[in-house]
Order: C-alpha cells, then sequence, then structure tokens
C-alpha cells in the first residue's frame, strides 16, 4: 500500500509567496539599476555642461583680454609729445618704456629701432600726438595668438608760430590698425601692427598744414 503525501494549500501557498517575492526583489534591482543609470547619465550630462560653459567662458574672457591689450598699446603707440622729450633732448625715454612693456621681445627691438621717426618730428617741430580708441574687433583667436582690428582717432598738434607755447590742432583722423598679438608666459603682447591709411574727418584749421 503506497502513500501520497498531499503539500495542501498551504505548501502551494508558500511557492506562490516565494515566486512572487522573487518577482518583487527583481523589479527591485531592475529599478534601482535604471536609476543608478539615470543619475550616471545626469552627472555625465551635467559634467559636459560645466565643460562646455568653461570653454565658453574661457574664450570671452581671451578676447576680452587681447581687446583690452590692443586697446592698451594702439593709445600709447599714438600718444606723445614734446613734454616726452628727456633729458638728452633727443629721445622719449618713458615713451619707448611705456609702449615697449607691451611688446615682444622681437617686436620691441624693431619698435626701438624705428621710434627715432617719431622722436624727431617732436624735437624739431614740436609735433604732438593724442588718440581716442572707437571700436576694437577680434578678427581672429586661438590659443596663443590673436589678430584684433582697432579704430581710433588720432589729433595731431603745432605750436601756433615758431617757438610759441600756444598750439593748434590739425584735422582730426581715423586710423584704422590691425594689431598681431602672441600670448607668452600667461601675457598677451603685441608682435606687429599695420597703420592703414589715415582719412581727415574734419576740415583742417586755418592756417595749419596737417
Amino acid at each position: 500500500m503506497s502513500t501520497t503525501t498531499d503539500p495542501g494549500p498551504a505548501a502551494e501557498t508558500g511557492a506562490t509567496s516565494d515566486r512572487a517575492s522573487d518577482k518583487r526583489t527583481n523589479q527591485l534591482r531592475w529599478g534601482i539599476l535604471a536609476l543608478l543609470v539615470a543619475v550616471i547619465l545626469a552627472a555625465v550630462g551635467y559634467v559636459g555642461w560645466q565643460l562646455t560653459r568653461g570653454a565658453e567662458e574661457s574664450v570671452v574672457s581671451q578676447r576680452e583680454q587681447v581687446r583690452a591689450a590692443a586697446d592698451k598699446f594702439v593709445g600709447r603707440v599714438n600718444t606723445y609729445g614734446p613734454e616726452d622729450i628727456g633729458s638728452d633732448k633727443k629721445t622719449m625715454p618713458d615713451y619707448r618704456e611705456q609702449v615697449g612693456e607691451l611688446l615682444t621681445p622681437k617686436f620691441e627691438k624693431s619698435f626701438l629701432s624705428n621710434v627715432a621717426f617719431a622722436e624727431a618730428t617732436v624735437v624739431q617741430q614740436s609735433v604732438g600726438r593724442s588718440s581716442e580708441v572707437h571700436s576694437t574687433a577680434v578678427a581672429g583667436l586661438d590659443e596663443d595668438s590673436a589678430t584684433v582690428l582697432v579704430v581710433a582717432e588720432l589729433a595731431i598738434s603745432y605750436p601756433k608760430s615758431e617757438g610759441s607755447e600756444e598750439r593748434v590742432e590739425a584735422a582730426r583722423q581715423l586710423a584704422r590698425t590691425e594689431v598681431e598679438l602672441v600670448k607668452q608666459n600667461g601675457k598677451w603682447l603685441v608682435d606687429d601692427w599695420y597703420p592703414a591709411e589715415e582719412a581727415p574727418t574734419t576740415e583742417p584749421s586755418e592756417g595749419v598744414t596737417p
């Protein structure tokens, strides 16, 4: 005589409960995995956004730096007069120094070899020049070089008569200048410049030849 053990309702209920528990566990695991994936994707996206934002801010900062450097150079190189002549009565030492500190060593040598012409006009004719920057535009920019276009208004003055301390101003002129800069030791320096043709903006003062 054989005897068959009937698991009964309780055993079936236990098996069903185990399967339900396993299903809930799997669902929980998949839920956690999905959450982790979402967090990782969000983190990657945030880092990418920050890097892009940082790159954009860096470019904006570099553009402002090269514009400022070009503005300063154009202002200084075009501003000098009798008051800048040194004790030797031949050169403008402060002018040389103030412009020179904005230049690369290579271009400073070129500048100093040509500045004597400007100094001669001051010594011999008492010419004075001043400038006011009107607009600046960055034409090209990369990691360590830049090209900036600067438009400035130049004012040129002369003594009213020989030996006179009274001065008259010739026609003001607009000068469009292309400034080449390079970055050396973290600082933007002028490496070359190309003055464009200057066009008078007003009629010359009476009795004065520009």
